[in-house]
């Protein structure tokens, strides 16, 4: 067993945001998010086939969802999104990294 730190060892290139999978079986997959200033392209959005509870564990996002509804999320903040539910990221701070943990379920 290896002991981890989800804020540790953090990518220095962040040109393109970062995901890696941490956990998981074939019914569950847990990754680690890295963004700083990445959104989902403008008119492109997520319609995930398993529901995704993410939380922001650094940093800050906005989460926006296809009728309107916007969440901003900082630091402990989470939601639980049922699959094919559309979504897209809308802003992550410029300022800081955001660290996420995803888990697909």
């Amino acid at each position: 067993m290896n002991k981890s730190n989800i804020l540790s060892e953090l990518p220095s290139d962040l040109s393109m945001e970062v995901f890696e999978q941490i956990g998981g079986n074939d019914k569950v997959l847990i990754e680690r998010i890295i963004s700083k200033a990445h959104v989902t392209p403008e008119g492109q959005w997520y319609d995930q086939d398993r529901s995704e509870w993410v939380m922001v564990l650094k940093g800050e996002a906005k989460l926006q969802f296809e009728h309107g509804e916007l969440i901003h999320l900082q630091a402990g903040d989470y939601v639980d999104i049922e699959a094919h539910r559309k979504h897209r990221v809308s802003w992550t701070s410029e300022e800081t990294e955001t660290v996420w943990l995803a888990v697909h379920y």
